[in-house]
């Protein structure tokens, strides 16, 4: 492992990389965290897992305890249907969403993907396993957990570009999966693959009112957002959840409380709502503007936005009257014939 500064202890910092000698695994794969090297001995070893399942019960009064839990146990307790036994199964579940869900804070806290790896293992190999098998052999409580963790993190990484999209559009509907049935596979009809969607959507949007504080993380889950206008996924939302999904976007507008947020924040909400609620547009705008006005401390802000966006009007006419003057250019030139030996030009009939 590399090494930290100070008297930290060893093992204590959870994004700590592997060493060069330790970066090819033993089955060949890449690694870059020291997670991604044990979690896989621990999923194959049940034995070893087993000894680490007690050694965390002894500890489970430590902060750090839950969080190395959900790093080092997360693909036995997942993939295996009797991993800690049947009567714990459900509690030991809990656990490693509780542990996963603080260390995914963490990174959209710091902006950092540390625990991307693990993200990635639990959307695409837990959630969206093929035929849904993994996440029905989960229990009912646990399984509907596990569903909302990696509903609530996919914006941040997952990001702004087509793989959000499609994780909401292959996004299974917990009642489908309760009742043992695959996923549907047409969005715009099935109404079991709208209820995923919504679903997902409800959760991010929880994720980023409660949880998500930081700029870094705030401007991740907006850019993922605004990606979905145009798309259709909206029309698969329930009343209530898209509501919610405006006012919490609003509120990031918004120079003041609850949410305070930054001027970055605020111009990519939004961008965001603009993409998702074009309608209103300008209403928004104007309310803005005038709440703005009510806070001194803005009016600078206000006069700065002001000539901003007089400034990229101006420089999106002058581009268009720019763009406009060339093609006439050009189709004239085509039109010209040049007599060589003359100085002249004739045009073309």
């Amino acid at each position: 492992m590399t090494e930290t500064s100070g008297s930290q202890p060893p093992g204590w910092d959870m994004r700590r990389t592997v060493s060069s000698r330790a970066v090819q695994g033993s089955t060949g794969t890449l690694y870059t965290r020291w997670y991604e090297v044990l979690a896989p001995y621990f999923c194959a070893d049940e034995g070893a897992s087993e000894a680490l399942l007690s050694a965390c019960r002894r500890l489970w009064g430590q902060p750090f305890t839950t969080p190395t839990f959900a790093l080092l146990l997360h693909q036995w307790l997942l993939v295996h249907p009797g991993a800690g036994g049947a009567d714990q199964r459900l509690k030991y579940l809990n656990v490693l969403v509780s542990g996963a869900r603080q260390l995914f804070v963490g990174d959209a806290e710091t902006g950092s993907a540390a625990f991307a790896p693990m993200f990635s293992f639990l959307a695409e190999r837990v959630v969206l396993s093929p035929g849904g098998a993994r996440l029905a052999a989960l229990p009912e409580t646990g399984r509907e957990a596990v569903m909302a963790l990696a509903a609530s993190f996919a914006p941040y990484y997952l990001g702004p570009s087509g793989d959000y999209v499609t994780f909401l559009d292959s996004f299974p509907a917990p009642s489908a999966v309760s009742a043992g049935r695959p996923p549907p596979r047409d969005p715009g009809r099935d109404g079991g693959r709208r209820e995923g969607v919504d679903f997902a959507l409800d959760r991010a949007v929880e994720a980023l009112a409660r949880e998500v504080t930081a700029e870094p993380g705030v401007l991740a889950f907006l850019a993922a957002l605004r990606a979905l206008g145009g798309t259709g996924l909206l029309g698969a939302l329930r009343t209530s959840t898209r509501i919610r999904l405006q006012a919490e976007l609003y509120a990031l507008t918004q120079p003041g409380g609850p949410r305070y947020a930054s001027r970055a924040v605020n111009r990519a909400a939004f961008r965001a709502l603009d993409a998702l609620f074009p309608r209103g547009r300008r209403a928004r705008r104007l309310v803005n503007a005038a709440f703005r006005v009510l806070h001194p401390g803005e009016w600078p802000w206000l006069w700065w936005d002001a000539l901003w966006d007089g400034a990229r009007a101006v420089r999106a006419w002058a581009r268009l009257a720019g763009r406009a003057a060339r093609g006439l250019w050009a189709r004239l030139a085509a039109r010209l014939r040049w007599r060589p030996g003359t100085g002249r030009g004739i045009l073309c009939g």
